[in-house]
């Protein structure tokens, strides 16, 4: 009878219960493991794999900063499941990513996912970019369009020509929203030194930054190098809610009409921008290729690769 009544589960060795806890990777979900035995509490934070969902962003107040609502809607969305018991933590004037991950002791890969972009664009227009960071910028690569159609519907003549500027503005938004977003993550990086892969992206599929376990290495080591840097700026030029952009050189392409055989729709507009630091030099055109296959997949990645082989425009663009 006792043998019967043994719940099977706990026969399951701690490695095993951690493989399915890595699996599951969902913080909410793990946080209300905690409650279900002692020895879920003492095994969850140990997992290596997580995911931090945010439900809904808070409207800015008076503070007009985009970084603390960030935070504030983390803190927010995840407050109804968090309880003394579930998953000590103590209070602090800015809630955080890092202050809810405090709870585990092993991350090795975080993805973050934000609820929306942060661009507004012209109507119509649709713009996707993914950006690697170290202690800056490494690469970014834009991908946008202003239209979709079938058939003859989409005639954009000259847009290069008269939407060059736009398409300038469309690469500053974007370097804007990735530097503003790896800002964010610099505590809890220099916090979790065990960290190998990070992936901050948003629900809409806009944007994403990635960073490497090289790439988190070299931002804990120029922790101090920052600092001395940000001394040395005046306090009135000083923008603390973003990373720094370096001088980068942007390689653009673009299409007045491009025609995608495997989807078969047309794309208006559509424009390929690799964003690199200019102290790095020009990339190849196999490590150009490289970053832009790896950025997009389906309908964007098609236009992409689509586009490379199109006549390149290059333009330059001091730090800010």
């Amino acid at each position: 009878m006792h043998q019967m009544s043994e719940d099977s589960f706990d026969r399951l060795p701690d490695p095993l219960i951690l493989v399915i806890f890595n699996s599951v990777a969902d913080i909410k979900t793990l946080i209300r493991c905690r409650a279900v035995s002692k020895r879920f509490n003492s095994l969850v934070p140990q997992a290596e794999t997580l995911v931090l969902k945010v439900d809904r962003v808070i409207s800015t107040d008076s503070d007009g900063s985009f970084f603390l609502s960030f935070l504030k809607s983390i803190f927010r969305s995840l407050h109804h499941i968090i309880s003394p018991k579930s998953l000590p933590i103590q209070p602090r004037p800015h809630n955080s990513p890092t202050q809810i991950l405090r709870g585990f002791d092993r991350i090795r890969n975080l993805e973050i996912e934000l609820p929306g972009g942060d661009l507004c664009l012209e109507k119509g227009a649709v713009l996707k970019w993914k950006a690697e960071f170290g202690k800056r910028l490494k690469s970014c690569v834009i991908m946008g369009y202003r239209g979709l159609g079938e058939g003859e519907e989409l005639d954009f003549g000259g847009d290069m020509d008269g939407g060059l500027k736009v398409r300038v503005v469309w690469t500053i938004s974007a370097l804007i929203a990735a530097s503003a977003r790896h800002y964010l993550l610099r505590e809890l990086i220099r916090e979790h030194r065990e960290l190998e892969r990070l992936v901050l992206r948003d629900r809409d599929g806009e944007g994403t930054v990635v960073m490497d376990r090289e790439a988190l290495r070299e931002c804990r080591d120029g922790e101090g190098e920052e600092e001395q840097e940000e001394e040395a700026v005046e306090p009135g030029e000083r923008d603390k809610s973003r990373t720094k952009v370096p001088a980068v050189q942007m390689r653009m392409r673009h299409e007045p009409l491009l025609e995608l055989e495997g989807c078969g729709v047309r794309m208006g507009g559509a424009t390929l921008v690799v964003v690199t630091p200019i102290k790095d030099g020009r990339k190849t055109g196999t490590e150009e290729a490289g970053l832009v296959c790896d950025a997009f997949e389906g309908m964007f990645g098609e236009a992409a690769r689509t586009l490379l082989k199109t006549r390149t425009y290059l333009l330059e663009m001091n730090s800010f």
